[in-house]
């Protein structure tokens, strides 16, 4: 099965790197990729939105305020490919052409990607992937078990929705793109999956074990759309 898993800058960065869970997902990572072929997204986090607020007093320009983000995204899955040694493809793609050159050039091997071009953000990015590579699930790993009607941290009342349409999904992201913000799901994402009908899992990208058992096609907490 190929698999691309999009994990965000939250999960993997936090304040700071957190180095035991990045040692510990490329483990996973490793004894995931024995039957399945894996491509892994590390989105932009906390560092990003830092140096957004300082661009955001010297420019408006949001093309070069997604930079930002996509430049720490990158430096993001530098840090990932360090811990996965010889298992990694040492080189992070810019776009969905040079992804595909280096599944040809490093066969076997977890390619790592940042962000790709300005307008979109990393969930694009590992859709983009799956829809060109031809994977068949993507999982993305938030801060939170499951999608919800309204923000977990701010209404206690929140509700978990654990199955959704692509249709409802689309509905639910953001319909106008702001550099550096995060989302539910990325517009550009949410377009491509409602018309490639990709198979989404949207899971706590810390919960390493509750992957492991999506990926082995047990049970798992999460929202499923398009299962």
């Amino acid at each position: 099965m190929k698999i691309t898993i999009k994990l965000g800058g939250s999960v993997l960065t936090g304040n700071q790197i957190d180095v035991e869970f990045v040692k510990k997902f490329a483990l996973m990572l490793n004894s995931w990729k024995d039957k399945n072929e894996i491509a892994v997204v590390v989105g932009a986090g906390k560092l990003s939105r830092e140096f957004d607020k300082i661009a955001r007093g010297l420019t408006s320009n949001e093309n070069l305020l997604d930079q930002i983000g996509i430049y720490v995204a990158r430096l993001n899955a530098s840090i990932l490919i360090a811990a996965l040694g010889e298992s990694a493809c040492p080189e992070i793609p810019r776009n969905e052409t040079e992804f595909l050159k280096l599944v040809d050039k490093y066969p076997g091997k977890i390619i790592v990607a940042g962000g790709f071009r300005p307008g979109q953000r990393t969930d694009a990015v590992a859709v983009e992937i799956a829809k060109d590579w031809g994977a068949d699930l993507i999982i993305k790993g938030t801060d939170v078990d499951y999608v919800y009607d309204k923000d977990p941290d701010k209404f206690s009342d929140a509700k978990p929705i654990k199955e959704l349409s692509f249709e409802e999904l689309q509905k639910l992201g953001d319909q106008e793109h702001v550099a550096n913000k995060p989302t539910i799901i990325d517009n550009v994402a949410a377009k491509i999956l409602v018309e490639k009908k990709i198979k989404l899992a949207i899971v706590n990208g810390k919960n390493l074990e509750n992957i492991d058992r999506l990926i082995n096609g047990k049970e798992f907490i999460g929202t499923r759309i398009g299962f």
